[in-house]
């Protein structure tokens, strides 16, 4: 059926396609078919036909097309109605969540972790070189990655994972003596994250997340030691997805 579905999709998107380019369609039109808008919901689509990945992969196809349609309403509708129509969408899935919450035996964060991680339990680490200047943006999208992090000194560290699965070891990781604190920044957007950090970094976790969490797994003892030398700020953002915190004991 998903097959079929991406059929229909890449026939209409060519039916457009053509009717655009020999002048039949309006500007206006165009505004609407190609945005990021239209893109969540086509790929919702395909998510909610899924049957074979069962009804996990069609509550992601839900939330796609409603926020995909949250978005796109307001430009196809003029100002008043959108008023009414935008809450009113708000409102059922809302309704929508509430119903699912009573019926889910584990949190958000802890079933992206698993469907993104999983694949990564017996890959070994990939070593990887740290920048000389100490700063490091990555971002992985649509992939999976296990890395371990060594040489040089981190300074800032961007990490932006979007449809991935990624495991990170800074158990080798140097933190720099140019700055105070060393911020540490990760945004997990329908992913799964596993962070290992070493026990002795002061650590202060900022997290902030929409329909997912990062855990702290670390045993309590460690989180509870009095922390010695520079502080490593975390800032963990979830969007539909999850992490795990972890070191090595």
């Amino acid at each position: 059926m998903k097959k079929i579905i991406i059929g229909i999709i890449i026939v209409m998107l060519g039916v457009y396609l053509l009717f655009n380019n020999l002048g039949y369609l309006p500007a206006a039109v165009h505004r609407l078919v190609i945005s990021w808008q239209m893109l969540l919901i086509a790929i919702g689509t395909v998510f909610l036909f899924d049957r074979k990945s069962g009804h996990r992969n069609q509550r992601a196809g839900m939330i796609l097309i409603f926020i995909g349609a949250a978005f796109l309403l307001p430009k196809i509708f003029n100002a008043e109605l959108s008023r009414i129509l935008v809450p009113l969408l708000i409102i059922f899935a809302g309704i929508y969540f509430v119903v699912i919450a009573f019926r889910k035996k584990e949190p958000d964060c802890i079933a992206f972790k698993r469907k993104y991680l999983r694949h990564l339990n017996n890959v070994p680490f990939e070593e990887t070189i740290i920048n000389e200047d100490g700063t490091v943006k990555r971002s992985y999208v649509f992939t999976g990655s296990k890395e371990k992090w060594n040489h040089g000194k981190i300074k800032r560290v961007e990490i932006e994972a979007v449809f991935s699965g990624i495991e990170l070891d800074f158990s080798q990781v140097e933190l720099s003596e140019e700055v105070e604190a060393i911020h540490i920044k990760v945004e997990s957007v329908f992913s799964g994250i596993a962070l290992y950090i070493p026990e002795e970094w002061n650590t202060v976790i900022q997290k902030a997340g929409i329909f997912g969490d990062f855990v702290d797994n670390r045993p309590r003892s460690v989180i509870q030691q009095a922390a010695k030398g520079k502080t490593v700020v975390l800032e963990l953002e979830s969007v539909f997805g999850g992490g795990e915190i972890r070191c090595y004991e």
